[in-house]
This record gives structure tokens, C-alpha cells and sequence, in this order.
């Protein structure tokens, strides 16, 4: 039972703590704009946990039993010790009006950073967020040099100086024009594109050099005709029919939802994924920004 129960959250402590303060399962759900089933899910689990009734609902509402009544009390200490913690921090970060400074590159922080930011200054907003988008080379040697304290890119080199935290992954790709013979595919083996014309990625970007591994691992060789360093002007040369490239799905969703670009995956998609990581300097202290920040990166958008 001790396992079950130290791996139970804050929110189903809360939940509960709801429940009984209220005397309503109703009342607690919407305090917590959750359905009222639920609210009866949670309890009916913490129950299964310590293996005994919880509440009692009657006629003057949802009533602690004695284990219950244990449990509250438990749980309000608890919660009441997260709730001085996080206006502790809050204060802190309100009194020192701190600047979290963050560089990313232009496909993570357009297409992908956006909504996890306008989270963090809708939660924090006494946090100056500072988010530069610039080349992955520059971020890193940003964050080497302390002029930025994180980085978010695609693929980033090792470097005994920076600690890589993973983020997210990225589905790559073929994309080609509405009229590129392979435009009507619903899925692609990387062997039917050997020597079509490919628009690429210039070869210093970490996501060139893995579509270039991954093609020399399936034996594939590809006619490169034009080379960028960006996705928007590479996506046009696509568009106007130059070729077609290999490109993380999430940068053309627009493009797409307008019949622009048809995006087609290639199959084993599990080999074809690019890895997102955070990058900071190793051993430089977190400061409570940063760390309230990447809390925010680990939390469901």
C-alpha cells in the first residue's frame, strides 16, 4: 500500500479535499471544471488504494468516514505546505522581476514552443520570458557562453559543457507539390524516392545530416538540387515543383490544410523521428524561472 499511496498527486488530493469541504461530489467537480464522474473515478480509486470506504454519501451529502477523515487531514497538510511553497516562489520571482532567456530555432519555437509559451506568461506573468529565434549553431554557443540560458533545437551535438534534456519528437516526412507524381501516396518506403530531385536542407543543419544517415542506411541515394538553411523558403522551392524534401510534418500543417503541399509518411515511422532537446549549461544553477519554465515543458498543452 505505501508505494500506491505515495504515488497519489496533489490534484486527487485537492479533489478529495473538495469533496469533503463541500459535502458535494457535484460542487467539488465543478471547483475543479471536471465532470462529477470524474470526481467519483478519483475517489473510487483512492479506495481501491487503501483498500476501505473513503465517503459516505447520504441524504446531508458525502460524509468523510473515519479513514477518511484521516486521509483530509493528511492531505490538507500536504496541500497546504505546496500552496506556502509555490507563493514562496511566486514571491521571489515577483520581488526579483527575473529575465529567463531562451533560444530556439524557427521550426521548434514557431511550430511547436508557441503554445507551451503563451501558457508560462499566462501562468507567470511577472516572468520577463525573453525567447530569441535564431540558427541552432548560435543557440548553442549561446548557452556555452551564458548569454542564453536555455536552447530548444532539433539534434543537438554533445558537448561535455551542456546538459540535454529530452523534449519531444518530430515525424519526418516526404513532402512534395499536388502535382508530384507520388502526391497520391498515403504512405512511401525511403527506396521510392531514389534519385528524385530533392530540395535539402543546407548540410551544416543537424536535420540534414540525420535524413542524410537514414538515407545512406536504406541504401538511397536522392538528386539534391537546391539547399536551404530555412523551412519557409525550402517549402516554396517544394511548392513550385523544384523537387521534393524530407521536413518535419508539423512545419507545413497550413500549407497542407490549403492544398499547397501533400505530406506523406514514410514508412517505419519510428526510425523517421527527430529528437527535440533543451539544452542548458552543465552546472549552472537553476534559477526559479528556469525551473518553473521547465515545469511548464513537461506539462500536457
Amino acid at each position: 500500500m505505501k508505494k500506491q499511496v505515495e504515488s497519489i498527486s496533489t490534484s486527487i488530493m485537492r479533489t478529495f479535499c473538495d469533496v469533503v469541504e463541500a459535502k458535494s461530489f457535484t460542487r467539488a467537480a465543478e471547483m475543479n471544471s471536471v465532470s462529477q464522474s470524474a470526481v467519483s473515478q478519483q475517489v473510487a480509486a483512492l479506495e481501491r488504494d487503501f483498500r476501505t470506504r473513503l465517503l459516505i454519501r447520504s441524504a446531508e451529502g458525502a460524509e468523510p468516514t473515519d479513514a477518511g477523515k484521516a486521509f483530509y487531514q493528511g492531505a490538507r497538510d500536504v496541500l497546504d505546505r505546496v500552496d506556502r511553497m509555490l507563493d514562496e516562489i511566486d514571491s521571489i520571482i515577483q520581488s526579483s522581476s527575473p529575465v529567463l532567456r531562451v533560444g530556439t530555432i524557427y521550426s521548434v519555437g514557431f511550430y511547436m514552443l508557441d503554445a507551451y509559451v503563451r501558457k508560462f506568461l499566462r501562468t507567470h506573468p511577472k516572468v520577463k520570458l525573453d525567447v530569441q529565434y535564431t540558427k541552432w549553431n548560435e543557440i548553442t554557443a549561446d548557452v556555452l557562453s551564458g548569454d542564453m540560458d536555455l536552447g530548444i533545437l532539433a539534434l543537438p551535438e554533445k558537448h561535455r559543457s551542456l546538459e540535454i534534456i529530452p523534449f519531444a519528437e518530430e515525424e519526418l516526412m516526404v513532402v512534395c507539390a499536388p502535382d508530384h507524381h507520388l502526391a497520391g501516396r498515403t504512405s512511401l518506403d525511403a527506396a521510392e524516392i531514389r534519385d528524385e530531385r530533392f530540395v535539402a536542407f543546407e548540410p551544416s543543419v543537424p536535420t540534414r545530416r540525420f535524413i542524410d544517415r537514414m538515407l545512406r542506411a536504406c541504401r538511397v541515394s536522392v538528386d539534391v538540387c537546391m539547399e536551404f538553411d530555412n523551412n519557409d523558403t525550402l517549402k516554396r522551392a517544394v511548392e513550385i515543383g523544384a523537387g521534393l524534401s524530407i521536413v518535419p510534418k508539423g512545419i507545413g500543417e497550413r500549407e497542407e490544410s490549403l492544398g499547397q503541399l501533400c505530406f506523406i509518411p514514410l514508412n517505419e515511422p519510428n526510425r523517421w523521428q527527430r529528437k527535440i532537446s533543451i539544452i542548458r549549461r552543465r552546472g549552472r544553477p537553476h534559477s526559479k524561472a528556469e525551473m518553473l519554465f521547465l515545469r511548464t515543458l513537461r506539462e500536457p498543452i
